[in-house]
């Protein structure tokens, strides 16, 4: 006769997300995914009519760039940055996010 297996909290079934959150990390794909995701939530965060001036291009090292149509809507998300910076720890987790740049390139 076999003997049945007893189940432990190790064999407990998980949720799926918490599955994939640690093979994303075990990757290192984790930081890859909390960036698209900070990238998707711009628009979200910031509201449509800036957002239709504005796009959350790039993180790199806890910084996100932002693409802006003016150098006014620069210096305006500028004066605005520590409140979109609380809005993304409030998303994401503190430090997540550490700095803001604008940018407006002329054509």
């Amino acid at each position: 006769m076999s003997k049945r297996k007893r189940m432990t909290s190790q064999d407990d079934p998980r949720p799926a997300e918490d599955v994939l959150a640690q093979l994303f990390a075990g990757l290192g794909l984790d930081v890859l995914v909390r960036d698209r995701k900070a990238l998707a939530l711009w628009s979200k965060i910031v509201g449509p009519e800036i957002a239709q001036r504005s796009k959350a291009v790039q993180i790199r090292e806890g910084i996100l760039f932002v693409n802006v149509t003016s150098a006014s809507w620069s210096q305006e998300l500028h004066f605005m940055k520590s409140m979109i910076l609380q809005k993304y720890a409030d998303e994401l987790g503190q430090g997540k996010i550490t700095d803001i740049r604008f940018t407006h390139h002329r054509a």
